[in-house]
Formats: structure tokens, sequence, C-alpha cells
């Protein structure tokens, strides 16, 4: 983790309380509550299905462009057919006092009983009306149904760790570039 830019205990605390509510809304399904967590323009990235046999079928490859992306994403899903509850812990990587990335092991439990795994990296900004997720990508875990993996079936740290400090240094070019234009839109 960097040190150079911080958060306070208050931003770290409503980071949190961002991803968990998020998680809220989907077990619950309160669709009208996606603008309390995420950007109009959020993208997410998820694994193109539910059952991966390879770890190509782990990777990111689902887009859902927006609050209605996302909707549609989870009622298209298995998740429509079955309640869920998702449960996830965070480390959070301060970009500057207005962006952030976190980086959750996410836990989602269904009804039917299954439990499936995830790493979740977010990208978080500030807005007017508190912190929101501008993007999220779900790169599954222990889901592979390969006999050999079965019982370990994991994603390898390293992919993971890629792809967190991936989000680190598009949020770092974010930030330079949005400091690189004056209020009139003009560059610097």
């Amino acid at each position: 983790m960097s040190h150079a830019a911080s958060l306070s205990p208050q931003d770290r605390l409503e980071i949190v309380e961002t991803l968990h509510f998020l998680n809220h809304v989907i077990d619950n399904r309160e669709w009208d509550h996606l603008a309390d967590v995420v950007t109009e323009d959020v993208e997410i990235l998820s694994p193109g299905t539910e059952a991966p046999e390879s770890l190509e079928d782990m990777a990111p490859s689902t887009t859902l462009p927006g609050p209605a992306g996302i909707r549609q994403g989870y009622e298209l899903s298995q998740l429509a057919q079955y309640g869920s509850v998702h449960v996830l812990n965070s480390v959070i990587e301060p970009i500057d006092g207005d962006t952030a990335v976190t980086w959750s092991r996410l836990i989602m439990v269904s009804f039917d009983q299954r439990a499936v795994g995830a790493d979740v990296v977010d990208a978080l900004v500030r807005t007017p009306a508190g912190w929101r997720i501008s993007r999220r990508v779900v790169h599954a875990r222990n889901m592979l149904r390969e006999p050999g993996r079965q019982g370990g079936g994991y994603v390898p740290g390293p992919y993971t760790f890629v792809h967190f400090d991936d989000a680190i240094l598009r949020a770092q070019q974010s930030v330079a570039d949005a400091g690189i234009r004056r209020n009139d839109g003009q560059v610097r």
C-alpha cells in the first residue's frame, strides 16, 4: 500500500459502508438504491459464466454498464432464482483525497446452499452525494469444476494482485488527467 495519499478515518468508513450497502441493494433487490452507491457511468466487469470450467472462463468478460446494466445483469443471472447474502472484507488504497481503489474478498451464499468466492476490485470517487463506485471488476475464485481443482480451485494470488495494481494505476492516471485540465476544460 502506498502512503503518498491518505484518507481520513471518516472517508474510510464511508467507503466501506458504500461497499457494504451495494451488497444489501443486490441481496434485497432494492434497485432504486443503486444510485446511492454507484456513479451513473459505473462499469462492472464480471465472469461471463456462473459455472466456469477453466481459468479463461473465470476472467472478467461481461460488462454491465450503468445502474440499469447492473440490474439487468443480476436479473438475468442465476442469482435471480435464489436469494443471496454477499459478505466482504476490504483493503483500501487511497489515490488522492477524492479517489480510492479497494480490493475485497467476497463470499456469496445463496439460499440453495451454494457458496461462491470472488476477489472484487473497486474504484471509488467522492461525489457531492458521498463516495460512489465508478468501476468494479469481479474475479471468480474457487469455482472451477475440474476434478483436479476441487477443494483447491483458486485463482493464483499474482493474478488478482495484477488487477489491483492495474486499478490503482488507472485511477492515478484518471486523477492526473483531471489535474491537467482547468475548470473551463482547457488543457494547461
